[in-house]
């Protein structure tokens, strides 16, 4: 029995030995071939299908981790909160009277006017709706006064007056008050040209006389009113003043 075993034993490692000689336990490799595997309509509905499942989870995964990145750095820096404010396209616009009321305004001064009938007609001219007839005094050219200056005394002013009254001058009187006291009065005029043509004439016959323009104060028509930066006013000499005087005019 013994023997018998041993044999079968022996002929089982012949027999491994043998298979492993001719490659039995070596795994066949198939060759590579290039031709496209057959696919059924089902089986490729099935990887259509599967294609846009894994490329949805991908873009949702990526989408996510974009957040989850936004969200800490936000966390670390929050930023800046900037207000804009847009105007609604149905919000009513703004009207003309107030557009002009955001105009620079200034306060205005014209004239003089003849009387308040010309005024009246030059502010309807320039559309004045609030305005302020005024009567101010003011320094006008008076005349010309053609003079001898006066003496150092009372005495050379009564010698200088008979000196002029034998040289034929005798429509002559002192001057009273004033700058030129003392002086002696020869003529007055209304035209600076009539006053030199006389001062000359006295020239020739060794009279040597001074002119003065003489100035008066005479109440003269004007009209403050309100008007825009800048503006210009036709017709009529026109100043600023400080907004003050056509506020307390105005009112």
């Amino acid at each position: 029995m013994k023997a018998l075993f041993f044999l079968l034993c022996l002929l089982n490692v012949l027999f491994f030995f043998w298979k492993l000689h001719f490659g039995a336990l070596t795994p066949s490799v198939e060759p590579v071939s290039n031709i496209p595997a057959l696919l059924t309509v089902g089986e490729r509905e099935l990887a259509r299908r599967g294609a846009k499942i894994s490329t949805y989870l991908d873009n949702a995964a990526a989408e996510l981790q974009a957040k989850q990145v936004t969200d800490i750095l936000q966390r670390l820096n929050p930023p800046q909160v900037v207000l804009i404010f847009k105007t609604s396209p149905h919000a009513p616009k703004p009207s003309v009277s107030n557009i002009q009321k955001l105009e620079i305004r200034h306060c205005y001064e014209a004239g003089p006017f003849s009387d308040q009938e010309a005024l009246r007609r030059w502010a309807n001219t320039e559309h004045l709706t609030e305005f302020k007839a005024v009567n101010k005094s003011t320094i006008v050219s008076s005349d010309f006064q053609v003079y001898y200056p006066a003496g150092k005394d009372a005495e050379q002013t009564r010698i200088n007056k008979m000196m002029l009254k034998a040289k034929g001058f005798n429509d002559v009187w002192p001057v009273t008050d004033g700058d030129i006291k003392g002086a002696i009065s020869l003529g007055v005029f209304n035209e600076r040209q009539r006053a030199m043509l006389f001062k000359n004439q006295l020239a020739e016959q060794g009279v040597k006389a001074e002119i003065r323009q003489r100035n008066k104060l005479r109440d003269e028509l004007f009209i403050r009113f309100v008007g825009a930066k800048g503006a210009i006013f036709k017709n009529v000499g026109y100043s600023r003043l400080a907004d003050l005087d056509c506020g307390s005019a105005l009112k």
